[in-house]
């Protein structure tokens, strides 16, 4: 692509008409990578409809569209549209075609962060780490997926299912069709935990509660929030929102009752849903990236995505909290800025987060902390 021949409109979600429409459809459809839930374009019209500062670079080459790059603007920084609810971001677009190119013709951006880029160009490299996405392929059937985990974990689970039937009462699971009762079930279970674990609450900004809600009402066959749930003896003891895409699906929002975190629920949970899934004819069910080391009981590698900056000017902005091994701390600070857009709210989610940090490490002094956060926040947006 050349660069004097592109063109960049920054749009509105009201700017996307239908030929836009038709021509997203068309490069998601012709690249397996854009198959995830979060570039189904029925999740980009919710999500820019309620994310604060949403908008979508059209990008043009001679006239043709050649790629969208949907974003949140926060100051200098933009984010993955409705950060940090997206799990997977990046450029639905043809091939040569990169987000450092676009940025100078972004108003007001000098960088982008991201948290799993999908589909990296070489020229987006620098500043970037890699990840691995994990996911439990299903297109061979149920059966066929156990036959590739480790019988010793599905021995295990086998026998605490048993155990909580005996202990608890019959077991029952369902997936269904999320209903608002089931987001402010979930929400408020997964606030408790947040609180039990001392993080950021990135639903106390409140549109990211809209944005599950919304979810519901575009909800059709093919897409949408499902909620799977499992009872012991009629109580809940495990649930999760997931998002359906045709033939993908997401793992997004678990929760399990800490009562009877001793026999599993959340993994036998996810194995039902896996289940299930595969009987609806899903092929693929998406773990995310692999921070989180009990993904590997139940997912494997398949792809390789990416986490950091791109910047419009590279220089050593953002590399001393690389430098410092200070990956955990940026993603804090990415889930502040992107709930609150305002410096005000910032603030707020900054002091809550520097009293957290003070709580867990008491020795780092509060003008060292205060310090370290605001030139954090500071290397975010401006």
């Amino acid at each position: 692509m050349q660069a004097d021949r592109i063109k960049v409109e920054v749009v509105d979600i009201a700017g996307l008409g239908p030929a836009e429409r038709s021509a997203w459809r068309d490069l998601r459809a012709a690249d397996p990578t854009l198959a995830s839930p979060y570039f189904d374009l029925r999740f980009i019209d919710v999500a820019a409809e309620v994310a604060p500062g949403a908008k979508i670079a059209v990008v043009r080459e001679d006239g043709e569209i050649r790629g969208f790059l949907p974003f949140q603007k926060r100051g200098a920084l933009l984010q993955p549209l409705a950060a940090p609810m997206s799990d997977f971001h990046g450029l639905i677009g043809a091939r040569g075609l990169s987000v450092s190119r676009l940025l100078p013709d972004l108003p007001g951006a000098r960088r982008v962060r991201f948290g799993a880029l999908v589909g990296a160009s070489d020229e987006d490299l620098p500043g970037l780490a890699s990840r691995r996405a994990m996911a439990a392929v299903l297109s061979d059937g149920f059966d066929a997926y156990l036959a590739g985990r480790d019988s010793r974990f599905l021995k295990d689970k086998r026998r605490r299912r048993r155990t909580l039937e005996r202990d608890h009462g019959p077991l029952s699971f369902s997936l269904l069709p999320a209903t608002r009762d089931d987001i402010a079930m979930i929400v408020d279970r997964k606030r408790a935990q947040i609180a039990r674990t001392h993080q950021y609450d990135v639903f106390a900004c409140g549109w990211t509660v809209t944005l599950l809600e919304r979810l519901v009402d575009a909800s059709a066959e093919d897409f949408g929030l499902r909620t799977a749930t499992l009872r012991a003896g009629g109580r809940v003891v495990a649930a999760e929102l997931g998002l359906l895409s045709e033939g993908r699906y997401h793992l997004w929002l678990p929760i399990y009752d800490p009562e009877f975190a001793r026999y599993s629920p959340g993994a036998l949970m996810t194995l039902d849903t896996l289940e299930a899934l595969a009987g609806l004819g899903v092929s693929r069910v998406d773990f995310g990236v692999d921070a989180d080391s009990y993904k590997r009981d139940f997912a494997d590698p398949v792809e390789t995505v990416f986490e950091g900056l791109v910047e419009r000017r590279r220089g050593v902005r953002g590399r001393p909290m690389r430098v410092m091994g200070a990956a955990r701390l940026a993603r804090r600070f990415d889930r502040i800025v992107a709930c609150e857009p305002g410096l005000v709210g910032q603030l707020r989610g900054g002091g809550g987060f520097l009293a957290t940090l003070a709580r867990r490490y008491p020795r780092l002094g509060a003008a060292l902390g205060l310090g370290f956060g605001l030139v954090g926040l500071a290397m975010m947006v401006d």
